[in-house]
């Protein structure tokens, strides 16, 4: 009997012990509970951001998950509070139609639901931020491009190479296009898709028409666009930096995924005739 009541005693003290623990004890300091953690988990969401997602579709899926309007987070994108959150200055923010389109860096994310568009965008920035390899900036200067060019040809290769393994030698037309007097332009159609699909929606009539020959990389603007036409990944960007050793100025691709080179438009007709593309 005396052994079964000193147990009923520890029993009694262990759980007042507890009680007090869980109300913050004698300091009155809430503590970590089952209960406060369960709060914290229904008060996040996880939101994963594909390769190619443009600033619009994160927008609009940030707004669908609760984190923040879509309008207030295209705000930020074009306005951002904080331009230390991006790795090199922009000089030409006027030209373009999201400013921080591009250094959305695609991933998995754990976001507050009813955050602000800046503290949201905040998130991406300080992702892109700790992805960008010192030496990638070497390389970027050993090619004669600022980060901000390399991820805007990133973002094109993202959007031409739908196949990694294809990534460095997309790369290579580019590169070897904006490395010649003698093809002035890019020519990849997929910046007038970008404009259609992701720019024209949010912006006034007499804006886009402003915007137009910013992105034209067909047959009106030289060289690159005004900035990047998606949020590119890791692969893209390192196929930026490092693009094959090609004598490559075009490529095609056919239904099938496969892709065709060529360093003269002769052999570039013959390989639309190869890939199916009509009037070759």
């Amino acid at each position: 009997m005396k052994l079964l009541k000193t147990l009923c005693c520890f029993s009694l003290s262990l759980a007042l012990l507890l009680t007090a623990a869980c109300s913050g004890g004698e300091s009155g300091q809430p503590e970590t509970t089952t209960e406060a953690l369960s709060e914290s988990v229904v008060n996040t969401v996880t939101v994963t951001i594909p390769e190619g997602t443009s600033a619009s579709q994160i927008a609009e899926l940030l707004e669908e998950k609760g984190v923040c309007s879509a309008r207030d987070f295209l705000s930020a994108v074009k306005n951002p509070e904080n331009l230390s959150l991006i790795p090199e200055n922009i000089e030409n923010a006027d030209e373009r139609a999201f400013l921080l389109e591009g250094y959305l860096f695609p991933d998995t994310y754990e976001f507050y639901l009813n955050s602000s568009g800046q503290s949201a965008l905040k998130r991406f920035t300080d992702n892109l931020n700790a992805k960008l390899k010192p030496e990638y900036y070497d390389r970027a200067r050993a090619l004669g491009y600022t980060m901000d060019e390399i991820i805007t040809i990133a973002s094109i290769i993202q959007e031409e190479a739908g196949n990694p393994a294809e990534m460095n030698d997309v790369s290579s037309v580019i590169h070897n296009r904006l490395d010649s007097y003698d093809y002035p332009y890019i020519q990849c159609d997929v910046a007038i898709v970008y404009l259609e699909r992701y720019v024209k929606p949010y912006f006034t009539e007499e804006e886009y028409e402003e915007l137009t020959y910013n992105y034209n990389i067909v047959s009106k603007r030289r060289g690159l666009p005004a900035g990047a036409i998606t949020n590119p990944g890791t692969a893209a960007i390192e196929a930026a930096l490092y693009p094959s050793d090609t004598d490559y100025y075009y490529f095609v691709t056919d239904e099938d995924g496969n892709y065709y080179y060529a360093n003269t438009y002769v052999g570039h007709r013959e390989n639309c005739r190869k890939a199916g593309i009509k009037g070759y």
